[in-house]
């Protein structure tokens, strides 16, 4: 079984990739389509912006649905300027699944006929409070800050989101914190800054000053630093945020997923396994999570759900940034299980 012994390819260098659809801001690498054109497909790209101002959302998670439902692309990011592409398809009826926190989701269909679509767009609206089981939490602690500190919290919030000018959204944070200093959400999009700036230290600083001041009840703290942990391979610190966003909220798939991340980097594989199905009966739509599994079942020598990782990633992400290596490694797989299937003796 010596292939299975070969380093998989993961998707955990995208991980602040993740960071960005969690709480909105984009890594300047996202996802781009890897898609061969035929000769008769058609572009379909398009630009997202607020249904109010007209600004451009940076950080948007976008999927292209085929009419019967099934996703025809993985998922891209927009870009700073509000950008998307999903490169080229054939004829036929497409929807366009956008999504990012803090905006209420939008659907759109797109009809491809005989022209290209480079001019899709889709517009956004924003919501004033996130809904999750903190939501209260949020909203009554957002009300009891002064109006002036609420100010300078929103000027951060659309200098990261608009422009990309995270340097002065981090002083706006700063100048918020200054006049209500339990600002813990404040504290939050200002590690979120520090993370787009590569501060990992002033990142994890912020971070952790909201989760000591939220009393570990407020949820987007907790799960970016379990994922920013989890990159430096601080794994046993990683996993108890994880469990602490799984406690706040159930629902959460994401902490699930770091949960996962972490146990496996321990070595605590039947514990990973647990962690990676849960986050996948909770999302069972995201690629990324079979590459998870697919993982563990690699490292305990797994072959025959390996291979159910392995097609289910496929199917969700034909055209996804491990798609290439994904086929490989299924080649692999399926002429090692035909050579183990054959009796002993019989030649190979």
């Amino acid at each position: 079984m010596a292939w299975l012994d070969s380093p998989m390819l993961l998707p955990f260098a995208h991980v602040l990739l993740s960071v960005a659809f969690a709480w909105g801001h984009p890594s300047a690498d996202a996802e781009r389509p890897q898609i061969s054109s035929g000769p008769h497909d058609f572009v379909i790209s398009g630009t997202v912006r607020r249904d109010d101002t007209d600004e451009p959302v940076p950080g948007v998670r976008l999927q292209l649905l085929t009419a019967a439902g099934n996703i025809a692309h993985s998922s891209v990011l927009t870009s700073d300027s509000g950008d998307f592409s999903f490169g080229q398809f054939a004829q036929g009826h497409y929807e366009i699944l956008a999504e990012r926190d803090g905006y209420q989701p939008v659907r759109i269909e797109v009809e491809v006929t005989r022209y290209d679509q480079p001019n899709i767009a889709v517009r956004m609206r924003k919501q004033l409070v996130a809904a999750d089981p903190a939501g209260d939490l949020t909203t009554a602690h957002q009300l009891a800050a002064p109006q002036k500190a609420r100010a300078a919290f929103e000027k951060g919030i659309a200098k990261a989101d608009s422009r990309g000018d995270y340097k002065n959204a981090v002083l706006d944070f700063q100048r918020a914190i200054s006049i209500y200093p339990d600002y813990y959400e404040a504290y939050t999009e200002m590690g979120t800054a520090y993370v787009r700036l590569k501060d990992f230290a002033a990142a994890e600083k912020a971070l952790r000053q909201s989760i000591e001041m939220s009393s570990q009840k407020y949820v987007p703290p907790l799960m970016l630093l379990s994922m920013l942990l989890n990159d430096q391979n601080r794994s046993s610190e990683a996993e108890p945020l994880a469990r602490q966003v799984i406690a706040v909220d159930p629902t959460a798939w994401r902490g699930q997923y770091e949960l996962s991340r972490a146990l496996l980097a321990l070595r605590r594989l039947p514990e990973a396994e647990a962690s990676a199905y849960a986050a996948r009966d909770l999302k069972p739509e995201n690629p990324d999570i079979y590459l998870l599994l697919s993982e563990i079942h690699r490292r305990t020598q797994n072959p025959s759900a390996l291979l159910q990782d392995i097609d289910a990633y496929l199917k969700l992400a034909p055209q996804g940034p491990a798609a290439p290596q994904i086929r490989k490694l299924r080649e692999q797989l399926l002429k090692f299980m035909e050579a183990q299937s054959k009796p002993a003796g019989v030649p190979q």
